[in-house]
């Protein structure tokens, strides 16, 4: 599945899927750039869930409603509900194992679709 593009018209109505991932990035981040090929990878192989961009140099007002202070930052969405944040650049593995959190929480207190405090 190809990774969508957010805006603040469709941004809302993207995050309602049953697993969602949005990377809010910007176009001159280092990080950013790292890890934009490891996340189409991701979103090629895992077609099950919504991979979602967000250019907060194009749309800060999203970063601003999220909180984000540093890119890339990553959340993580089950049906409209943030369940918990990541930040930093990462590899595939690194995607996967974050992924891993919002599909299979542990049973150590977790709620039903992930940790409840964020990362």
């Amino acid at each position: 599945m190809a990774v969508l593009e957010a805006t603040p018209e469709n941004f809302d109505e993207l995050i309602q899927a049953e697993y969602a991932m949005v990377d809010f990035y910007g176009d001159h981040c280092g990080a950013c750039v790292f890890t934009a090929p490891f996340y189409r990878q991701a979103a090629d192989q895992m077609a099950y869930l919504k991979f979602i961009k967000v250019n907060t140099s194009a749309y800060p007002e999203l970063g601003k409603r999220f909180d984000v202070v540093g890119l890339p930052t990553f959340l993580y969405f089950h049906r409209g509900k943030e369940i918990f944040r990541s930040a930093g650049g990462m590899n595939l593995e690194g995607i996967r194992e974050q992924l891993a959190k919002l599909l299979y929480p542990s049973d150590k207190g977790d709620d039903a679709h992930g940790p409840n405090s964020a990362e």
